[in-house]
């Protein structure tokens, strides 16, 4: 009953879902955001697990940074150290593996600003195996 609640309100809160291809320079459908741009822009463990390198990567980054407004904030949770995941059995899924710098110096190659990075280093005992990630950051930045 619970989860049919919450599944209910959902719906109420969420009125539209906008395809996004952000190797593309335009990665949405004209008009779907307002003309001034989005205030904020949330994506977690997608830029990298497109990314086939870390130049696609950064400009993957530039992209949805042009769907926000000038002083609009990207909030940004990816992996680090990942070369790959399983999408399933026998399914191995190539990711560009990141450090933090690199990921730093894309955010400010792509002109944002960074406000915050916070990093967590995974222990031996959460690394199960259905990837080779070391880590996940977490940035807060704003766009110049």
């Amino acid at each position: 009953m619970k989860g049919k609640m919450k599944a209910n309100r959902l719906r109420q809160v969420v009125s539209d879902i906008l395809p996004v291809d952000v190797h593309c320079s335009q990665p949405v459908a004209p008009d779907s955001l307002p003309s001034t741009g989005a205030d904020c822009l949330v994506s977690c463990f997608c830029l990298e697990s497109v990314s086939p390198d870390l130049p696609a990567f950064t400009r993957a980054l530039g992209h949805i940074g042009k769907l926000l407004h000038p002083g609009g904030h990207l909030m940004l949770i990816g992996a680090l150290g990942e070369s790959y995941y399983f999408g399933g059995p026998g399914v191995r899924i190539p990711v560009v593996p990141l450090n933090e710098a690199q990921v730093c110096e894309s955010l400010r190659e792509t002109g944002y600003t960074l406000i915050r990075l916070e990093v967590y280093t995974l222990p031996q005992d959460m690394r199960v195996g259905v990837d080779d990630v070391t880590g996940v950051f977490f940035v807060k930045a704003k766009k110049d």
